[in-house]
């Protein structure tokens, strides 16, 4: 396995599901909400549980049908809307589709928002680790934070 085309796929997948408002599937897991994006001998697979303000998931990836790859994560919206933080996030995901939820610091602005994407940990798909945070008129609205790695 080709740890650069784990990476494109990686950044390619997320950009066809979340922040591509794609790829609903059938839950596997009672409760959750669950994407998934398929190309040749990779699978990319997210689950994740949403609640008031809160939602915890799990992205992976799987090559050849074997996970190779997962990435956790925990986030909190509580002092926003659903439809206000879907559409502030999928434009910065979107725009910084090469760079965002990885080891890079990303700074992005629009709309009177800004996000901020930068890592704890890590500086390879191998480990890494780190948080995102939406700020409105200089006040935090939203707190994202993750960590991920090779499994194999």
């Amino acid at each position: 396995m080709d740890k650069k085309e784990l990476l494109n796929f990686l950044l390619k997948a997320r950009t066809k599901t979340y922040a591509g408002d794609g790829g609903s599937v059938t839950p596997a897991l009672k409760g959750s909400k669950q994407l998934e994006y398929k190309e040749e001998n990779w699978l990319y697979r997210d689950v994740y549980y949403f609640g008031k303000g809160i939602f915890t998931g799990l992205e992976a990836i799987y090559y050849q049908d074997k996970p190779v790859w997962s990435m956790s994560y925990y986030g909190n919206f509580k002092k926003m809307t659903e439809e206000e933080i879907d559409k502030i996030l999928r434009k910065a995901l979107r725009e910084n589709s090469k760079t965002a939820r990885t080891w890079k610091l990303v700074k992005w602005q629009k709309d009177g928002y800004e996000y901020v994407c930068r890592s704890d940990f890590g500086k390879s798909v191998d480990d890494f680790g780190g948080s995102e945070k939406v700020s409105k008129s200089g006040k935090d609205v939203y707190s994202f934070f993750y960590a991920a790695g090779l499994i194999v």
